[in-house]
């Protein structure tokens, strides 16, 4: 069973001003992130942190549409299994 368009892009907040823009150094995973409006540094780590509510939060929008779509995939699968029964119907 595939499940379909389950990617999301979660935007990061800047904990002081709420930009969307940061500086960094792509090769320097461990380095420091810098807001581009109000330039505050953080570590990667500490901004995922921050951004935590946000993340979870996206976390549970993606479990919900799995849920969704494998419901839908077995109540599907059921269908054709028990297709042409007379004394099983699934609605």
């Amino acid at each position: 069973m595939k499940l379909n368009n389950l990617d999301r892009q979660i935007s990061m907040l800047c904990p002081t001003c709420g930009c969307k823009d940061f500086s960094f150094d792509e090769q320097d995973e461990n380095g420091l992130v810098t807001c581009v409006q109000c330039e505050r540094q953080l570590t990667r780590a500490d901004l995922v942190t921050e951004n935590s509510e946000l993340i979870a939060e996206n976390q549970n929008e993606i479990v919900k549409e799995a849920k969704k779509q494998v419901e839908a995939e077995m109540k599907k699968m059921l269908k054709n299994a028990f297709k042409g029964n007379k004394n099983i119907k699934i609605r």
